[in-house]
């Protein structure tokens, strides 16, 4: 599965990739060294905002961040989620079908998916105090006040 994983490093604007379980532990990624160092919180950042956007009823599974000199995108799938650093102009076509076989190809394998089902949680449980930072209590106690008191324990 790492060949397969390592195709995406091979597409002309990709900069790295990770995948991580739905703890935001990271399974899997091929990152330049300046995002290193993070690589851990991202994890747990992109399920976390997966987590609310799952909160707010809505089926996140492709998201893209365009900044003015890189994209991120993330395909969310049940038990992990890819994300892809790149080039502000890289092939978006070519991109997400390559993301789109590698996420088949992920969910198709049993060893893979032993992997990614380890520490099976939902991503809304990252949204329990406990687990939240403060920036993402208050916009969950803006968005859906009423979900708080019920997701998120005294």
């Amino acid at each position: 599965m790492k060949e397969k994983l390592m195709e995406i490093n091979s597409l002309k604007g990709v900069w790295g990739y990770f995948l991580c379980n739905n703890m935001g532990k990271i399974l899997g990624r091929e990152m330049p060294i300046v995002f290193m160092k993070h690589l851990a919180m991202m994890g747990k950042e992109v399920t976390q905002v997966i987590g609310l956007l799952e909160n707010l009823s809505s089926s996140p599974g492709n998201l893209e961040f365009l900044f003015e000199d890189g994209r991120v995108m993330v395909m969310s799938v049940k038990n992990f989620s890819l994300v892809v650093f790149c080039d502000p102009n890289v092939d978006i076509s070519i991109l997400r079908s390559k993301m789109n076989v590698i996420t088949s190809e992920i969910q198709g394998n049993s060893k893979m998916q032993e992997l990614v089902q380890k520490g099976e949680w939902r991503r809304k449980r990252l949204l329990q105090k406990e687990y939240l930072d403060q920036e993402y209590r208050e916009i969950l106690n803006q968005l859906v006040p009423e979900d708080i008191s019920s997701s998120t324990p005294s």
